[in-house]
């Protein structure tokens, strides 16, 4: 009896030491009801101690945080500097360039993304692998979780995994009208671990669009707008060279257990929903079903 008792105690501290809102096999992980991100409350303080626009701005910065005045858009980590901007690849959610410095470096992407813009929500169980790199081959190479308008490019958002040549790997998020790139922090779990990405629009609106919210392993990342209310979702791998050869990868970046948001709420992205996959070589792509969703791994092999 006494041996029966120590295994429930150490059932009970198991059980106990789980994250409050992890994500489940049978329903996804959802976002605090009524949730306020810390910036917009930091936002409301500092107005309140009577600072303008600028003097906030700086707090902020001080603090981890920003925010997009002209339409309050908020965010943990910082906006980049013009240096940093500089030598960041152009943005697309396709590979196809859309200017001339795209022009002058080579962009191969893989992609998979829903077939209909009728979603309000992406999650992802996600992978990154080994995402290689090397000198005179890929400088430049990104894992990411995507939602909005991905074939007309018009407006989207985006959760970035980079592992650049000679960098760390780093979490970035990108809004391609509110503030642009934003640097989120060093990502610091191994790139064999399994990371969660969620984006979700809540349903709520004002004069600059629909609200949506990016979340990173539970955690609060960046919250702005989109012009619609349902939009496509994706994942996408996209690596960079200047010379046209690129870095074959030593594993896989594998997206599992992804689901899709709308009306009725979550459910699995399976082979029920419209979806449509492609990849320019030397990136490869491989979607099976796999136990409750669409497994989607993707690779460099040259």
């Amino acid at each position: 009896m006494f041996l029966a008792f120590l295994m429930l105690c150490s059932m009970m501290l198991t059980v106990a030491a789980q994250p409050e809102n992890m994500a489940g096999e049978t329903e996804p992980w959802q976002p605090p009801k009524n949730f306020v991100d810390p910036v917009t409350l930091k936002i409301q303080e500092l107005k309140e101690q009577g600072l303008g626009t600028e003097e906030i701005t700086v707090e902020l910065e001080k603090l981890g945080m920003g925010w997009y005045p002209e339409t309050g858009a908020t965010w943990m980590g910082r906006a980049l500097t013009s240096e940093e901007l500089a030598k960041m690849p152009t943005r697309t959610a396709t590979d196809v360039p859309s200017d001339e410095k795209a022009v002058t470096m080579v962009d191969k992407v893989s992609v998979m993304r829903t077939s209909s813009a009728s979603w309000t929500g992406v999650s992802a169980e996600m992978v990154c692998g080994s995402m290689s790199a090397a000198s005179g081959q890929t400088i430049y190479h990104y894992v990411t979780v995507q939602l909005g308008d991905l074939g007309g490019l018009s407006s989207w958002a985006e959760v970035v995994v980079t592992h650049n040549y000679g960098e760390t790997y780093k979490w970035y998020t990108y809004d391609s009208n509110e503030g642009g790139w934003t640097f989120y922090a060093n990502k610091n779990t191994p790139s064999t671990a399994t990371d969660t990405y969620v984006m979700m629009l809540d349903g709520t609106a004002d004069g600059d669009g629909y609200h949506y919210d990016v979340w990173i392993n539970y955690q609060w990342v960046r919250r702005a707008h989109l012009p619609s209310l349902n939009v496509q979702a994706g994942f996408q791998k996209e690596v960079f060279s200047n010379s046209g050869t690129f870095t074959n990868d030593a594993s896989r970046s594998i997206y599992y257990r992804n689901w899709l948001h709308n009306a009725q709420g979550w459910s699995y992205w399976t082979n029920a929903v419209s979806t449509q996959w492609s990849a320019s070589a030397p990136v490869r792509e491989s979607h099976t079903m796999g136990a409750v969703s669409y497994n989607w791994q993707t690779w460099v092999q040259n």
